[in-house]
């Protein structure tokens, strides 16, 4: 399962990417900026995909009777390190721009980034993501514009984690405090209440509905076993149309339209149907890791890169709207704007940069299992982790 998950994440963190270069594609890739307008809903299926496999982690805790305590160290670990790190990338990231364009025009001329507006509290609450809870409106992504707008969903990913940690405290009553939150989050759907907006029970059904995907999938439920049916083709067919689907609505300009229309939102909806594609997929698995180094070389060259994107996609998500300017402004001084290669060589260059940052920072604060599992990504080897 865990193949599909890193090639799930690396789609996530592209389709975030794309979301926010769309402008540079309209007029070199107008088919991809077209379904490029959509990509925030990657957002969604991180919070499915995180639900899943910190469900998996919570539940290695509990059965190997580790403590609560190194539950959380390794989350810590994970999110701020290489986000405290990021953030020194991304001030400076203008500084090296003036630089480089100095060379050019033979004067340096000294930018005035936003964040330069910042108090020192500002920045106290940026460090430790607590800037959310300053958001007076829905705007979550303008508490952290100044520096770097993806950094809202850290700050609601690290609140899923401390929940997770108060569960595993008590862990007994694990499974009940889990279903008594979605419970909870689910009532607030429904009935509305004035809720300060950073909390994370906003947002909680989504990361629930991988929690639910995690025991489905380890009960062995199927959709073959689901409708009674052996045939092996039911579940790629499903994924393969609804996929198709999800991409043609995405070119009519229609997907958040059609899935307003049937959720309480387009996120849930779509975190809704990312979980049912995952658990679609998940027999596919062993599928994907024998055609990961089959015959097909094309095939095989997609699903590694595919789980490369899922292994640097922390790195991705957290630089690409900032560091995408480097390869842009090297690119323009090669070829036109409206070229299709234009786009092609800052999408390349910005996830070559990402992979720097992951292999030198990111991966610095890796467990051991989970490297040999993410090395798992580019070999032969199947592995079961967490």
């Amino acid at each position: 399962m865990y193949l599909i998950l890193d090639i799930a994440r690396g789609i996530a963190a592209l389709s975030v990417f794309l979301y926010h270069i769309k402008a540079t594609l309209e007029n070199s890739m107008p088919v991809l900026a077209k379904i490029a307008q959509f990509g925030s809903l990657g957002v969604p299926l991180f919070f499915v995909i995180s639900g899943y496999v910190i469900t998996a982690s919570a539940e290695a805790v509990i059965r190997r009777k580790r403590s609560s305590n190194s539950f959380l160290k390794r989350r810590f670990l994970r999110i701020y390190p290489p986000f405290w790190v990021s953030i020194l990338v991304v001030v400076t990231i203008p500084y090296i721009i003036a630089a480089v364009s100095s060379f050019k025009s033979g004067i340096y001329l000294l930018p005035h980034p936003r964040y330069i507006e910042l108090t020192s509290a500002d920045w106290t609450q940026l460090a430790t993501l607590t800037k959310i809870f300053m958001a007076e409106n829905t705007d979550l992504e303008g508490q952290f514009n100044q520096v770097n707008s993806v950094y809202w969903t850290l700050a609601i990913e690290f609140q899923f984690y401390l929940c997770v940690y108060v569960a595993l405290v008590f862990r007994k009553y694990f499974h009940l405090i889990m279903i008594l939150i979605t419970i909870i989050s689910l009532l607030l759907i429904v009935f509305p209440q004035q809720l300060n907006n950073g909390l994370f029970i906003h947002f909680w059904p989504m990361f629930a509905m991988g929690f639910f995907l995690y025991y489905v999938i380890e009960s062995g439920l199927t959709l073959e076993k689901l409708f009674v049916c052996n045939s092996r083709f039911i579940a790629p067919t499903v994924v393969v149309l609804l996929m198709g689907l999800i991409v043609f609505l995405a070119y009519l300009g229609e997907l958040k339209q059609v899935l307003d229309s049937i959720f309480p939102s387009s996120s849930l909806g779509f975190a809704l149907i990312s979980s049912c594609l995952l658990w679609f997929a998940a027999p596919l698995e062993t599928v994907l890791e024998g055609a990961k180094n089959g015959r097909n070389l094309i095939f095989g060259y997609l699903i590694k890169m595919g789980a490369f994107l899922g292994v640097i996609s922390y790195s991705l998500y957290l630089l690409h709207g900032k560091i995408v300017e480097l390869p842009a402004m090297l690119a323009r001084q090669i070829i036109p704007i409206d070229s299709a290669l234009y786009p092609i060589l800052m999408i390349g260059g910005t996830i070559a940069l990402c992979s720097v940052f992951y292999i030198f920072i990111e991966k610095r604060f890796m467990s051991a299992k989970q490297k040999i599992i993410y090395h798992a990504a580019f070999t032969s080897a199947s592995s079961k982790h967490l």
